[in-house]
């Protein structure tokens, strides 16, 4: 019996972590009811000064793709992007604890571990603190792919890999407002073969259909579920 959710929770590291990992689920969920709040722990993109390219502050963007999306609530926080290993895991618990207990979301969606991407990880870690048994009101946790770091772990050969075990049906207009909610990061996307551009999100979309003989589809790997 499938488990209904009202209060959804989506936490990530980036800005386009929800749209890239979640952004058609998020909005199937929001026309069907759902209350969904973001959480993102990065406001800016740091990683590209190593380039040469300036600091941009991605605040805006959130909300804009937030918006495009269905989401109601967006809470964003100032760590540096890229540069989660610098706070204590502590810090980063208490922030999405407390996320939790203003929002009482039933349900939490995050990054995976098994990116290559250590910011992903932390995020990841901090929201199954924030969501552990008997601590709050969570009563399920599942975990998103971002291809471009997920996929990237797995080429990689990181001994743990994304594990998809909860397929959610899509329609054409979910992943339409997946791609356009991406839009709002502008350079973030990137031109095709690479995942994280138009052609890949669609294509990813219908390569998880496929594997449960659909036509579009987002993957998760389910942490914990209570019913």
């Amino acid at each position: 019996m499938r488990r209904t959710i009202s209060k959804l929770l989506v936490v990530g590291a980036h800005g386009d972590d929800e749209t890239l990992g979640a952004g058609g689920t998020i909005a199937r969920l929001a026309d069907e009811g759902v209350i969904v709040s973001l959480c993102i722990l990065t406001n800016d993109d740091g990683s590209r000064s190593a380039t040469g390219a300036g600091v941009v502050n991605r605040t805006d963007a959130i909300e804009l793709a937030a918006k495009t999306l269905g989401v109601e609530r967006v809470r964003v926080n100032e760590f540096g992007d890229n540069r989660l290993d610098t706070v204590s895991h502590l810090e980063l618990n208490r922030v999405v604890e407390q996320e939790v207990r203003d929002f009482e979301p039933d349900t939490i969606f995050t990054t995976s571990m098994c990116d290559l991407s250590t910011d992903h990880a932390l995020v990841s870690r901090a929201a199954r603190v924030a969501g552990r048994p008997g601590k709050g009101s969570v009563r399920e946790v599942r975990t998103f792919e971002i291809r471009s770091a997920t996929d990237v772990g797995e080429a990689s050969g990181l001994p743990v890999t994304f594990r998809p075990n909860y397929w959610q049906l899509l329609d054409e207009t979910h992943v339409a407002r997946k791609i356009e909610a991406l839009r709002a990061y502008g350079k973030e996307l990137e031109p095709w073969p690479h995942p994280r551009s138009e052609r890949g999100v669609r294509a990813l979309a219908e390569y998880r259909g496929s594997q449960i003989s659909a036509g579009l589809a987002e993957a998760f790997e389910i942490v914990r579920i209570v019913h």
